[in-house]
């Protein structure tokens, strides 16, 4: 037969999906928001507690996971080794100050309302990680990506997204009934090291040779198709020793970021990472369940001005100790200040283990994620709100130079 009988159920939701993201980021970019709030806003209206347009949960959990694989793809090819080793201690130390701060916080607050300890720290968790896709988009759009609240921001960002290996090996001991000693979790963390030391190493003498021979002689499609097989085998490998897929993925940017190929893989890649960036947000925005907001609004507002609050405290305190201006301070803590794409993972992660925001099984995962939509909406508007109130400390206290000012440079 020449034509199908149907369609994949891949495709058709696919397809629903594309052209729902689309319209509605055409419609955010109009009102002057940022194209991820447009999809995922699309997802909660597609998705199976809404119009149900795409309701199979499994084909919801594979365009979420082909997503973040090639978007921490996308985010390592932005990034470099050569400024990871700039960031140094900011990115070591500050990230995993921030990290421990904000968790803290929140499970304190988790605990005052009778939450128990492990799902209150694995509440902190969810809440100490931040957008990275959001928070890049913002500052490359500005040109702020090396500024000194764009060096702030990389920094603690790129620690969020490493910590979250070790909260995914973590979870088995935080679990209820789960065991492991300080002991376990020493050896979870020298497996870490170890694993992204030895898919890092390897990938780095094998990948650059090999783009090498691709470039020399082989087509542009021959180049795109390589940059994308190195992906998902490195994702694969790194799932396949233990860790996640989507950190293998950000270690193939990483290492290709390094090559004299990068300029040339951005180039194509480009197109490709927007594209899989709108299947994840999307896909984020199916697990909201719009009668959960509409019966429960006011909640989910508490939490997110909750959120705000405990999350800037944690970043802008980290940044203060590493030494940053006020200016810097003020602007970095509201840019970060929305919760993180893999926060969600995290939280996916943890329900078979008894684990949910708060405590509360699936009315603390729909809280949560009621609450992380409406932070990634309000995250141009606190941007801008951080901006005001770092140019008005600036002015007023005369702390710091115009220089250290987070204004854009032109």
């Amino acid at each position: 037969m020449i034509l199908a009988v149907s369609v994949p159920p891949l495709v058709s939701a696919l397809a629903v999906l594309l052209i729902a993201a689309a319209a509605m980021s055409y419609l955010c970019t109009r009102m002057g928001l940022v194209p991820i709030v447009g999809f995922v806003v699309a997802g909660a209206i597609v998705g199976p507690h809404a119009l149900g347009l795409v309701s199979d949960p499994d084909l919801i959990e594979q365009t979420a996971e082909i997503g973040v694989i090639f978007l921490l793809f996308g985010i390592g090819l932005e990034l470099s080794a050569d400024r990871l080793r700039q960031l140094g201690s900011l990115l070591l130390g500050g990230g995993a100050l921030q990290v421990a701060l904000t968790t803290a916080l929140v499970a304190g607050a988790c605990l005052a309302f009778g939450v128990d300890w492990r799902n209150g720290v694995f509440t902190g968790w969810l809440v100490a990680l931040s957008s990275t896709a959001i928070v890049l988009k913002l500052l490359s759009g500005r040109g702020e990506t090396n500024s000194p609240v764009g060096e702030v921001s990389v920094a603690f960002l790129i620690f969020q997204d490493l910590a979250v290996v070790m909260m995914v090996l973590l979870l088995p001991m935080l679990a209820p009934g789960g065991t492991g000693g300080a002991g376990e979790v020493l050896g979870a963390v020298v497996k870490s090291a170890v694993v992204i030391g030895f898919v890092l190493a390897g990938t780095r003498w094998f990948i650059p040779k090999a783009l090498d021979r691709v470039a020399e002689t082989s087509t542009d499609e021959v180049f795109l198709l390589s940059i994308a097989a190195f992906a998902l085998i490195v994702a694969y490998l790194a799932s396949a020793l233990g860790l996640t897929d989507s950190l293998g993925a950000f270690i193939a940017g990483l290492v290709i970021s390094s090559s004299r190929h990068r300029e040339r893989a951005l180039r194509y890649v480009t197109p490709f990472q927007m594209l899989f960036s709108a299947v994840f947000f999307a896909s984020i925005g199916m697990l909201l369940d719009v009668g959960f907001v509409v019966h429960h609004w006011v909640l989910v507002i508490v939490l997110a001005v909750g959120a705000i609050l405990l999350k800037t405290v944690g970043v802008g305190a980290a940044a203060r100790v590493f030494r940053r201006p006020w200016t810097v301070v003020a602007a970095s803590a509201l840019l970060l200040a929305q919760v993180g794409e893999f926060s969600f993972v995290l939280e996916q992660s943890a329900r078979p283990l008894g684990l949910s925001p708060a405590g509360v099984g699936a009315d603390g995962s729909q809280a949560f994620i009621a609450t992380a939509v409406l932070l990634f909406v309000l995250t141009p508007a606190l941007d801008e709100a951080g901006r005001r109130v770092a140019a008005r400390v600036a002015r007023r206290g005369g702390v710091e130079s115009q220089a250290e000012s987070p204004e854009p440079a032109t």
